[in-house]
């Protein structure tokens, strides 16, 4: 009985890490660039270098 409850909580463990760290990325879809204040313009990006 202990063998079956802790075959089963192994495999409910393993199904999530599964599923967080490989099915989600490959079906994720790529993510949109972040805008700028400028409309695009500027090429900071994400760090901020006091140019706007």
């Amino acid at each position: 009985m202990q063998t079956i409850l802790v075959l089963l909580i192994f495999g409910v463990a393993l199904g999530y890490l599964l599923k967080k760290f490989v099915w989600n990325p490959l079906v994720e879809s790529p993510k949109k660039t972040t805008g700028t204040l400028d409309g695009g313009k500027t090429k900071c990006g994400k760090k901020d270098c006091q140019c706007h």
